[in-house]
């Protein structure tokens, strides 16, 4: 069952509130992005804050690190993780840590 976004299943922009959107899934690739979307580790971003500029997540390093930094944060507070163990379990889904 896909558990709702860790952010806002509402069709706004993360950043800007635009209700022209994108669904962005944080950790893309090799099976993750199903993964991200089964976790809830997607979120929705105007066409400049996704791909459509500099200041979108796919050509901006620093934005893009940052997200999954977060995600990862939420994800195991909601979890009810903390610590090595949270990581490790992170860990287990989607095959890197970013904490």
């Amino acid at each position: 069952m896909r558990k709702p976004s860790l952010y806002s299943d509402e069709p706004v922009c993360f950043l800007c509130q635009s209700n022209v959107v994108h669904r962005h899934h944080i950790y893309p690739g090799c099976g993750r992005r199903e993964v991200s979307e089964q976790e809830g580790c997607w979120v929705y971003l105007c066409p400049r804050h996704h791909n459509m500029s500099n200041q979108g997540i796919h050509l901006d390093r620093e934005f893009d690190r940052r997200m999954r930094e977060d995600c990862q944060r939420r994800w195991e507070e909601r979890e009810g993780l903390e610590g090595e163990e949270a990581h490790d379990e992170f860990r287990k889904l989607f095959g890197v840590s970013y904490l």
